[in-house]
């Protein structure tokens, strides 16, 4: 559902851009949540996609936008902007939204900023910067309510009439002592169905689930989904309620720990924003790994099965079959890698149009680094076992064209899976592992009989 209105959306908006029909895409995006005008912004080549996000009309619904949309694309917008309007659109944002913007900004920049902000917001927001990224402080939002223990019923409920809109509600209300310390917890239906002169010390639950500013925020998403919290209070060494989270705030933390589980069931490391070096590291050891199994297989089936008493080789043919498990171990290996990453990045909705060109480019790259160097250590490995030229080359070139069909597949695939509508996480290695045999085999042989 939603990705079919993201796809009629860009499509609509694609359409009237192209015609300059600038009037009637400010309507649209009246009518459009910020989050699906992300969506459309992140569907546009950077130079039109500043255009569009020009020709929402609020400060305040661009400064949303910027919050929903990609690191790497709210950096490009922001350096298409200047201090001032940088500094109008973070005074409308959220205390951690605003920190991460400032994190991804020039220094000198971010310096400028902070210094005109409001000294009571500018401290909110530095103290946010300085905590890791990965991290319940990295988390947090500084703008939430809590209410002291000793306020009636009453006079809560007159709190929450007259908080801030920026001030963080969940469906909690948190209580503190004198100290700012974090003492209690009820939710809203026990505060406004209970007696207006009760005290909040005397409705509260005590024993408070909370978490630490440094807890790790795969730890802080376990948390929410093992109590299934809408928000969990983040509180410093002494228990002073300093932050608090919110389920939307996790939903990214849950999803990038699902992809990295993806990628790490299939060997490939690192997802499609890493370079061609980063996926390179990831991925060598696993390549290197499953080389060795296949090497061994060679071995065993050369000096168990191919050599007779007089120490001949049979046939050549022979020398073929036991290189099949080598290739077709380095080709699957390769294969799920390239697949796994391809399909992470779709379940993730990372894989763009305009990200698929990027992403392909540097698989083929890494592709190429394969071939040079496989092919290399196959050809040396059959010289010095065989001796045989003719056979060297064939099982070197063969390695060779594994590997980048290999790669195409295992990229292709999930693509194409996902185009058709079935589910690209459960068809894409199965269907690979089919066309990765059959090719391996008709690459071996076909080389054997061509040579």
């Amino acid at each position: 559902m939603i990705e079919e209105r993201a796809k009629m959306l860009v499509a609509t908006i694609k359409k009237l851009y192209h015609r300059d029909a600038k009037h009637n895409i400010q309507r649209i995006f009246v009518k459009t949540h910020e989050a699906d005008i992300s969506t459309i912004l992140e569907s546009f080549e950077p130079g039109e996609r500043f255009d569009l996000f020009r020709m929402e009309p609020s400060l305040e619904k661009q400064s949303q936008i910027l919050s929903h949309l990609k690191p790497e694309i709210q950096k490009e917008i922001l350096s298409c902007l200047t201090s001032q309007e940088i500094y109008k659109l973070i005074e409308l944002m959220d205390s951690d939204d605003a920190a991460d913007i400032l994190s991804i900004i020039p220094e000198e920049v971010s310096n400028t900023i902070l210094s005109s902000m409001k000294k009571e917001d500018s401290e909110d927001v530095a103290d946010l910067m300085g905590y890791p990224e990965d991290s319940a402080g990295g988390l947090m939002s500084s703008d939430f309510l809590a209410i002291n223990q000793n306020f009636t019923v009453s006079e809560a409920i007159q709190r929450l009439q007259e908080k801030d809109e920026d001030i963080e509600v969940a469906f909690y209300i948190y209580v503190i002592n004198d100290n700012g310390q974090l003492v209690g917890v009820l939710s809203l239906k026990t505060l406004l169905l209970s007696k207006k002169n009760q005290t909040l010390k005397e409705l509260m639950y005590t024993d408070v689930i909370s978490v630490t500013v440094d807890t790790d925020s795969e730890k802080v998403a376990k948390v929410v989904e093992h109590y299934d919290f809408l928000s969990v209070p983040v509180v410093d060494q002494s228990n002073k309620l300093v932050g608090l989270i919110t389920v939307d705030d996790i939903i990214d933390v849950i999803r990038e720990e699902a992809e990295e589980s993806i990628l790490a069931m299939g060997q490939a490391g690192l997802g499609i924003d890493a370079t061609t070096f980063e996926r390179l590291k990831a991925r060598l050891s696993w390549l290197l790994l499953a080389l060795i199994g296949g090497l061994l297989c060679f071995s065993i089936v050369y000096f168990f099965t191919f050599l007779g008493q007089d120490n001949q080789i049979y046939t050549k043919e022979w020398i073929l079959a036991a290189y099949i498990p080598l290739l077709l171990s380095i080709g699957a290996t390769i294969g799920s890698q390239a697949a796994t990453v391809t399909v992470g990045a779709l379940r993730a909705g990372r894989l763009e149009i305009q990200s698929i060109k990027p992403h392909l480019f540097k698989e083929l790259k890494l592709a190429f680094i394969f071939m040079l160097f496989f092919g290399s250590l196959i050809f040396i490995f059959a010289e010095t076992l065989l001796k045989s030229y003719g056979i060297s080359l064939v099982l070197s070139l063969a390695m060779v064209l594994q590997v980048i069909i290999s790669m195409v597949l295992g990229n292709i695939i999930p693509l194409v899976i996902a185009r058709l509508g079935i589910d690209a996480t459960v068809a894409s290695i199965p269907i690979y592992a089919t066309f990765a045999d059959v090719s391996a085999m008709l690459v071996l042989f076909g080389f054997y009989h061509v040579i």
